[in-house]
């Protein structure tokens, strides 16, 4: 497990608020105990960036096959208020943009 992260069942782990500064909500990553083995630092701390960006509702999510991508993760899934919110390339996806 990633230091700072926390099991919430058999297939979610939380990052929680405070994993890095200016988190508006808490990071889920959908993963079981075989695949975290393969969970990258770098992915999470991705999570939790995505958690701090304006309008984000609820949670910053991440897939199964979650990894590194370009500021947003491969496998990352966030939603936004339509008033307050954002629209984030890296969530889009840079060739689709």
């Amino acid at each position: 497990m990633i230091e700072g992260t926390k099991r919430i069942d058999s297939n979610r782990v939380e990052v929680p608020l405070g994993f890095v500064d200016g988190m508006r909500v808490p990071g889920i990553i959908y993963i079981d105990s075989v695949l975290e083995r393969y969970l990258e630092g770098a992915s999470v701390r991705q999570v939790a960036n995505v958690a701090t960006l304006p309008g984000i509702v609820r949670a910053s999510l991440a897939m199964p096959d979650v990894h590194t991508g370009y500021g947003f993760s491969i496998g990352g899934v966030a939603a936004f208020d339509l008033q307050e919110g954002i629209i984030s390339p890296g969530g889009v996806g840079y060739d689709i943009n």
